[in-house]
């Protein structure tokens, strides 16, 4: 009968050292697992950004485009950047990391004060500044009213023990489509 005791007890010895061989490679593997799994989350953010900054953009362009201008184009451009801003679910709000908004009204053929290029620059902070410069050379006629939307942000990305920062841009240009008043 002492020969059963002796084989259990030696297995009872052989399970308990694989069991710690089992978690020596769990922790040595749990942080690897941890990592592309935070790596997974953060590009899962980063792509949501993405989207909504690209949505932001074609929706802000696209109403620019059917708004009237009304002979106040500073007041329109302030009112196109604020969609910009809004239309982004947070991902622009003020403070956010390189958030930078640039909406432009584009008429280089215009006569009047109001129907000339004009555009409005948001920075990080939230400050604002006007110029007669397009956001962005489009390529388009000059003959060619249009509204320009660029917004963009930063985000990080982290995978393993390394991280990144990307700079998240949505482009949008639009015909103008409303009678001047």
């Amino acid at each position: 009968m002492a020969q059963p005791v002796a084989k259990s007890s030696a297995m009872k010895r052989a399970l308990a050292e694989e069991r710690g061989a089992q978690l020596l490679e769990f922790a040595f593997i749990l942080p690897i697992l941890l990592s592309l799994l935070f790596g997974i989350v953060t590009g899962g953010v980063a792509f949501s950004h993405n989207l909504s900054i690209d949505n932001a953009a074609r929706e802000t362009a696209r109403y620019g485009a059917t708004l009237p201008v009304d002979g106040d184009l500073p007041a329109w451009l302030h009112q196109i950047a604020d969609v910009a801003i809004s239309t982004a679910t947070g991902t622009l709000d003020d403070g956010e990391d390189g958030r930078e908004v640039c909406v432009s009204y584009v008429f280089p053929n215009g006569t009047h004060a109001h129907d000339q290029t004009q555009s409005l620059n948001v920075d990080q902070v939230g400050n604002r500044t006007t110029s007669n410069v397009p956001c962005v050379a489009d390529g388009r006629p000059n003959s060619e009213r249009r509204v320009q939307v660029i917004v963009q942000r930063d985000t990080d990305l982290i995978v393993f023990y390394f991280s990144k920062t990307l700079t998240l841009e949505g482009q949008a240009v639009s015909r103008f489509e409303r009678a001047q008043s």
